[in-house]
């Protein structure tokens, strides 16, 4: 944990800044102005113990403005020209002694908010998150004020979430930015903005949005509970935060949805959710989830009710694919084969002739080339990773069947299974698909279609036990609530139907909620 620093001013001499002749009235005393060191002694101790605390940085900037008025700042962090506009032009032909009270100080200066550091430490601390410290003659502590000026990215459209129809506007690292997003889309009285701050040394800013009367109490107090008890030393980017919030160390499934999409931010707040957007981050997270929100894309509910039906169900099928394809094919192989026309065995068993191993290491041979494929897209420039991976693809295939490695249709199944993971739209959820497609894999191949199948229950078990913040991982599945598997699971009905079944769901929560 960071030690605090300890400072104490010294306190002003009671004749500090008088003027005249000195007490003892000597005619060789001179009639003008103590010296500046001595008459400004308690400003030189400030400046010496924020510069000190700081550990004289490079880009520390001390300006005195006038006589007894200097400001601190970080010059990275601080606009220049606010600094200019509202601190050095009206302080310029101001005395120390007009800024002796906060609220003249307020009206004196052109900035939103004035606030009093209650030490010289909190000064250092607000002096390092970018803000500036107004040394004024006569004050224990100083001013500090927001002018911070950061190097932000545009708003630009979506890069790992885009879509055919919708909104072109995205997530960026600025958190002034994001919630302007969101306040755009949700000009409502009851949004909530509440802010916090986490990270003993990166003191990041976190803000949890909600609609009142929507989401759950339990839930917002839940999540803003566990976001103050965080003591990690830094917070870097929304990731760092799921663990904490979902209190589970190790988990095989994504506990919230992490978006770069405003649009996609906004519909969890209105659904009743509660969104957490980090500062630095141009992801947000939306808590809680349900397993059939990961199947949901961005466009759905741009599209019409059965073009959503049918792009739903092809996900789903690809969600199969990706995970029991290479299991089912062991299966079929090596243990089960009578459960296909004579036809289909008799080409699995020619097309397999020369493979010098069993369909299991054939299909781990291949996932691993694939996995790998996968990974050089994503780290490979943009320019280059999408030639250079149907080019490896390509060739890989084309070489290993040639010698024989793997068989012709060990690469169809693998192909499916590339397609099927790629039709699943959240990436975290892809990659917990991904992971269980290995234990459906090494299941089939111990016991064939039975191990596939067990290896299914032992999944859907699992899934059905998790609960994030209080809400089943499962639902609206498990437990079953038919309005809502009407309104939004499997069919999204139009819009007018959904409000009315969505009146019927809290109608019958609170009858729920009433007998319970």
């Amino acid at each position: 944990m960071r030690k605090p620093i300890k400072i104490t001013p010294r306190s002003l001499p009671a004749d500090a800044g008088m003027l005249g002749p000195p007490p003892d009235g000597s005619p060789e005393a001179p009639d003008f102005p103590l010296d500046a060191a001595s008459r400004f002694d308690d400003v030189e101790e400030q400046i010496s113990l924020i510069t000190t605390a700081l550990g004289n940085p490079s880009d520390l900037t001390v300006r005195r403005i006038s006589d007894g008025i200097v400001c601190l700042f970080l010059s990275p962090l601080v606009e220049q020209g606010a600094v200019r506009h509202s601190l050095v032009e009206p302080l310029s032909k101001a005395d120390w002694s007009e800024l002796q009270e906060n609220s003249r100080a307020a009206r004196l200066l052109p900035v939103a908010v004035v606030s009093e550091a209650r030490s010289v430490e909190g000064a250092v601390d607000k002096a390092a998150e970018g803000e500036v410290a107004l040394i004024v003659h006569g004050r224990p502590t100083p001013y500090t004020l927001d002018l911070r000026g950061r190097v932000a990215r545009q708003i630009s459209p979506p890069i790992s979430e885009p879509s055919v129809r919708g909104p072109r506007d995205s997530l960026t690292e600025r958190l002034s930015d994001n919630l302007a997003l969101v306040r755009q889309r949700i000009r409502s009285r009851n949004l909530r903005v509440r802010e916090l701050t986490v990270g003993l040394d990166t003191r990041t800013r976190v803000a949890v949005c909600y609609f009142e009367g929507k989401a759950s109490p339990e839930i917002v107090d839940a999540v803003v509970r566990r976001l103050s008890a965080i003591d990690t030393p830094s917070v870097l980017d929304s990731s760092y935060l799921m663990t904490y919030l979902s209190q589970k160390t190790w988990t095989l499934f994504p506990p919230a949805v992490a978006t770069e999409r405003a649009d996609r931010v906004c519909a969890g707040i209105l659904q009743g959710r509660v969104a957490v957007i980090c500062d630095n981050s141009p992801f947000a997270l939306v808590i809680p989830i349900q397993m059939v929100t990961l199947f949901q894309a961005n466009e759905d509910h741009y599209s019409l009710a059965i073009h959503s039906f049918l792009l739903r169900t092809v996900r789903i099928i690809g969600w199969l694919a990706a995970t029991m394809a290479p299991g089912l094919y062991i299966g079929i192989a090596s243990f089960n084969p009578g459960i296909l026309p004579a036809p289909a065995v008799m080409t699995i068993a020619a097309a397999r002739q020369g493979v010098p191993y069993p369909p299991v290491i054939e299909v781990l041979i291949m996932d691993i080339a694939l996995e790998m494929l996968a990974e050089a897209s994503v780290r490979l420039p943009t320019y280059v990773g999408g030639a250079a991976t149907v080019v490896g693809g390509l060739i890989l295939g084309t070489a290993a069947a040639q010698a024989r490695l793997v068989s012709n249709v060990m690469i169809i199944v693998v192909a499916l299974t590339a397609i099927g993971s790629f039709a699943i739209p959240d990436y975290q959820n892809q990659l917990s698909w991904r992971t269980m497609k290995y234990l459906y894999t090494l299941s089939a191949a111990f016991l064939g279609i039975i191990g596939l199948t067990t290896a299914g229950l032992i999944i859907l078990v699992y899934v059905c036990s998790m609960d994030v913040l209080g809400v089943p991982y499962m639902s609206p599945i498990a437990p079953w609530r038919w309005t809502a598997m009407m309104k939004d699971v499997a069919v999204r009905v139009p819009d007018p139907l959904a409000v009315e079944l969505g009146k019927q769901q809290r109608a019958e929560e609170a009858e729920g909620a009433a007998d319970a």
